[in-house]
């Protein structure tokens, strides 16, 4: 089964909330990446920019393998995005926040369902849990309980997560998806009645980091 690159570029523009609007040539340049990773993969990629901190993209698509992949990174055409992007993003900060990140996920999130793809929600909310290891089958367990519940809220769009495949210390990450028509929506959720049973995850994991994203146009 085909497997998720979930990739978080960080920026070297200055965007804010109030201003988050990318520069012409760095969406022009989004553009050309887009069609690169989709002929190299033979399957969707979706590119995102982050509400919370516009100067932060999301890179999220599909491979057959982490192997088909890593075949890729040293190509021609992989070599030239970087050549592009290097004065785009950055590489090294010193802000954990502000670090890139790449790696994948053991699940296709694009893999079609009886709900609507949780990519056309106008708001993503995407969450990452970070789990003990000797508590990951407890963590499966008390989600797959509990699942439904954001399910039932989030209709008609999807919820689909995944463990991160690449190995990360002494911890687990499980990086989940899931669609609201806007941030305010996604906060609703936690006034229902159901969240405090949905809440009870927070057991089985030492952190976690929400964030919301929006589709970019590209």
């Amino acid at each position: 089964m085909p497997v998720t690159e979930f990739a978080i570029l960080p920026l070297t523009h200055s965007l804010t909330k109030e201003s988050p609007t990318l520069p012409s040539g760095l969406i022009e340049k989004l553009k050309k990446a887009k069609t690169v990773l989709e002929t190299a993969s033979k399957f969707p990629f979706r590119f995102s920019q982050q509400v919370e901190d516009p100067s932060i993209i999301y890179i999220i698509g599909r491979w057959d393998s982490p192997e088909a992949h890593g075949k890729f990174l040293p190509s021609k055409e992989n070599q030239e995005l970087l050549e592009m992007f290097k004065d785009d993003i950055l590489t090294e900060h010193e802000d954990p926040g502000k670090k890139m990140q790449m790696y994948h996920l053991d699940v296709d999130v694009f893999e079609k369902g009886e709900e609507r793809s949780v990519f056309t929600a106008p708001t993503i909310s995407c969450n990452r849990h970070f789990v003990p290891k000797d508590k990951r089958e407890g963590f499966e367990r008390k989600f797959g309980e509990v699942k439904g519940l954001l399910e039932k809220f989030t209709k008609p769009f999807q919820v689909v997560g995944g463990w991160r495949i690449e190995e990360s210390e002494d911890k687990e990450e499980w990086v989940l998806f899931s669609g609201f028509e806007s941030v305010g929506h996604h906060m609703e959720f936690a006034k229902t009645e159901g969240f405090t049973k949905y809440r009870e995850i927070v057991g089985f994991v030492e952190g976690f980091e929400v964030r919301h994203l929006r589709i970019l146009e590209v």
